[in-house]
């Protein structure tokens, strides 16, 4: 069905956004529950804040589109065709070290939880040069 650890670039192919909303550079499947992924901030990212770093927005959208790459990879690789999705519900989330400025590079683990019909429960984390920024639990529906 997949190749562990392979890794993507056409994102495109795997999630609907396009520019200037994509938020992830390269995907990773490490098997059917585990994934990883990159960002790296631009100057040009529509979710900097004020001080010029990555709001929270921007990285739980990073989030949510790193494990839409992952349903939409599963879809995919299934010969299925891939969805829409959104954000349905995010708790326990925890920002944990400094927002990211323009420059750094994002590195995401989502774990899927469960799956309900269309819903998938993930559990991510991200950071940048090895330290933690942001975790939390999302809820992803297709549709």
């Amino acid at each position: 069905m997949y190749s562990p650890a392979c890794k993507v670039t056409d994102i495109a192919s795997l999630i609907p956004q396009r520019s200037p909303i994509m938020m992830v550079d390269d995907y990773i499947i490490e098997d059917e529950l585990n994934c990883r992924s990159e960002l790296a901030v631009g100057a040009d990212n529509m979710f900097l804040d004020e001080t010029g770093r990555l709001s929270v927005e921007g990285v739980l959208e990073h989030i949510a589109q790193t494990a839409a790459a992952h349903i939409g990879y599963l879809h995919r690789q299934a010969g299925e065709t891939v969805t829409l999705g959104y954000i349905g519900d995010i708790k326990r989330c925890a920002v944990t070290g400094p927002l990211p400025a323009v420059g750094t590079t994002l590195h995401t683990h989502v774990t899927v939880i469960s799956q309900v019909g269309d819903v998938s429960l993930v559990s991510a984390e991200t950071s940048a040069e090895n330290n933690p920024i942001l975790n939390c639990r999302m809820k992803v529906a297709e549709g």
